[in-house]
């Protein structure tokens, strides 16, 4: 199993209209795979709270990083799901 590689693809952060900021990553399949499991785990955990939209985030967030999995097994030829 290699390990994760998360690198900074630029040294600047871009600022938005909502004033967020954004950086952009490129990161491994382990490091994907990573990131899904903490997300799984935290939705799983999710004690509530006074914003629905971070749980509504998180969910996004979970979606787009398993889409990532998904697309990584695809391009490896890897039939391993977890």
């Amino acid at each position: 199993m290699a390990a994760p590689t998360i690198t900074p693809t630029k040294a600047k952060t871009i600022t938005m209209d909502e004033g967020s900021n954004n950086l952009t990553f490129e990161l491994n399949a382990e490091a994907i795979r990573l990131i899904l499991k903490a997300l799984t785990f935290q939705l799983e955990r999710w004690p509530g709270g006074p914003d629905p939209r971070e749980q509504e985030d998180l969910q996004k967030l979970r979606s787009l990083f398993y889409a990532a999995q998904l697309e990584c097994q695809f391009n490896s030829g890897s039939d391993d799901l977890a």
